[in-house]
């Protein structure tokens, strides 16, 4: 105890030195100050307080201008700061796991339930339908590049949370708090979840209960799995990790359908002997629209978010890098293979929609539109019930995934002591797993599913709503991108992966033609929900409520109350360590 006594005294003496160097204009200062300890810690957490004191001395005058370690910059982040890099559960996934997370995360249930929404919103053009789809194929490929291209710079857990606050550092702490309540807020596995309730209802034979009570019994099994999910990842990482290698094992039997449906409906499937001419699809006119369907820009940016959707999750897996072996060279292997791969798929099923079903069939099955396909391909039993539990299986590896990313994202963001009540959700309690942080996830998701209205409209509004408040950070990425590249042009680190500049630039002009669409063009297709503002409306107002937190609490009230705030860095029991920002009157 005496000597960690002289040792933060002798702390203070640095970060006082350090104080009367620094340029002292900024109202509202952010310094690094001190380090805090409790009483009962093992030798092993002595020995990194050595190591803490040791970083002080190798950060020196820079500690005083940073917020969080998080927020040096690279070059210092790698050299003076790996000890923070790393996490208690250790670096565990290799090529396989990570292709299964990537895999697992991309290949859901948005290809099983988007198609009819979107094919609807091309006005029922094959041409363009297809083109979107190749077009946020190429995209996804441009975004995975520059997520890796900026994990090669950070190479920390915590995805677009890292690149954002290393890029946009003024003013202090601004982009670091406000993306971090943002994802806290959204999150969530609510549309995997919502898809898995609707095909177990359909695969056991429910699915002909109308109104109120297919609904209540659809959002039971959506709270049931999002709790299953939260305790199979909330006790054991290692044992949910093997549980969800384990359903992410049966993407390869999804796969094997995927391609088969695809290759039996252009091959085998014959509709000729349709009684019903009305019955028989004529998807294929390339130039034409469907008659009463209506084209507008706003309906090709939400048909461009639906598809974006779809291949969501190229970016996640950098939420979880620190627990990866070898994050460049396994990232960069596992991405681009896990993308092709679902781009196959995906093309061949949506070949099978417009073969098998027709305009009207595909514009009245909604979420519904796999079951549909797959009834009519296979009949009633084995295409109704065995397939469409199949993709009630793909749903729940997909919230697994999800579940697991996000508790990661959420602990590293609670790590930084933004928020009220950050010690205990950033821990791994009870055990190694970050329980309190994937807790949070499936509580906030349940709480979505017992307020949305009971119609398939809320679906739609919810896939807008997150494509949006994606496609907002994204462009700030894709940007930032550049600016970092600036910033670090004369150092001698340099990125192992390096990202196209054209393909970031037409990433980045993609996502602001979807950010700006919904407002100048109100022809829009994608359905609303009762009492709430339209989807872009709602997720602005959920961003400027995080910039407003920022605001009062890092800025305004240290004003007023003619303080300063400053880190103080704490060890948990378990060895993460963690930031706590404290009050210092001048």
């Amino acid at each position: 105890s005496i000597y960690i006594y002289i040792s933060t005294i002798y702390i203070k003496l640095l970060n006082f030195s350090g104080m009367l160097e620094n340029n002292d204009d900024k109202n509202i200062a952010i310094h690094i100050e001190e380090y805090s300890y409790g009483t009962d810690i093992p030798n092993r957490d002595i020995e990194r307080f050595n190591e803490e004191v040791s970083l002080r001395n190798k950060l020196g005058n820079n500690a005083t201008n940073y917020g969080s370690f998080c927020s040096l910059d690279a070059e210092e982040h790698h050299k003076a700061t790996q000890q923070l890099i790393e996490v208690p559960q250790g670096r565990h996934l290799g090529i396989y796991s990570t292709t299964i997370l990537f895999v697992s995360r991309i290949l859901g249930s948005g290809i099983f339930t988007i198609p009819s929404s979107m094919y609807v919103n091309c006005g029922g053009n094959i041409t363009i339908f297809f083109v979107i789809w190749i077009t946020t194929a190429m995209l996804a490929f441009a975004g995975l590049y520059l997520f890796l291209e900026f994990g090669s710079w950070i190479p920390k857990s915590g995805g677009r949370k890292n690149f954002l606050e290393q890029t946009y550092t003024k003013p202090n702490l601004m982009m670091s708090v406000t993306f971090a309540c943002y994802s806290i807020l959204s999150g969530l596995t609510l549309s995997n979840s919502i898809v898995f309730g609707k095909y177990v209802l359909y695969s056991i034979g429910y699915n002909e209960i109308e109104g109120t009570r297919e609904e209540t019994y659809s959002k039971i099994i959506s709270v049931i799995v999002i709790l299953l999910a939260v305790l199979i990842h909330g006790i054991s990482v290692r044992r949910g990790i093997f549980i969800q290698n384990l359903f992410g094992s049966l993407k390869l039997i999804m796969i094997l359908l995927m391609c088969g449906t695809g290759l039996y409906a252009l091959f085998i499937y014959d509709n000729s002997n349709v009684a019903d001419s009305a019955m028989n699809p004529n998807n294929f006119h390339y130039l034409s629209f469907e008659e009463g369907s209506i084209i507008s820009i706003s309906s090709i940016a939400a048909a461009i978010t639906s598809s974006f959707f779809c291949f969501a999750g190229w970016d996640s897996v950098h939420s979880v890098v620190s627990e990866i072996k070898n994050p460049s060279r396994t990232l960069k292997i596992s991405g681009p293979i896990s993308l092709a791969i679902c781009f196959i798929c995906y093309i061949l099923v949506n070949l099978a929609y417009l073969k098998v079903l027709t305009f009207e069939e595909i514009k009245n099955a909604g979420p519904l539109i796999g079951s549909v396909l797959f009834s009519k391909l296979f009949g009633p039993f084995i295409g109704g019930k065995i397939l469409s539990m199949t993709v009630a299986l793909s749903a729940l590896s997909n919230i697994l995934v999800v579940t697991y990313g996000i508790s990661r994202m959420n602990q590293e963001i609670f790590r930084e002591g933004f928020l009220p009540g950050s010690k205990f959700m950033a821990s791994n309690y009870p055990g190694d797993a970050p329980l309190p942080s994937i807790a949070l996830c499936g509580i906030l998701t349940i709480i979505w599913i017992l307020i949305l209205p009971d119609n398939s409209s809320s679906f739609d509004y919810l896939i807008n709503m997150e494509g949006y408040g994606n496609q907002f950070f994204l462009f700030l990425v894709a940007i930032g991108l550049f600016i970092y590249r600036y910033n670090h042009k004369d150092g001698d680190k340099k990125p192992s992966i390096k990202a196209s500049s054209t393909g970031v630039l037409v990433l980045s002009s993609l996502s602001l033609y979807l950010l700006a669409a919904p407002f100048i063009d109100r022809k829009d297709h994608a359905k609303t929900i009762e009492n709430m503002p339209p989807y872009q409306i709602t997720t602005l107002i959920m961003i400027g409520i995080c910039f407003g937190y920022w605001f009062q609490k890092f800025y305004l009230f240290p004003r007023i109350g003619g303080y300063k705030l400053k880190a103080k860095f704490v060890i948990l029991k378990d060895g993460l360590i963690m930031t706590k920002w404290v009050k210092r009157y001048v």
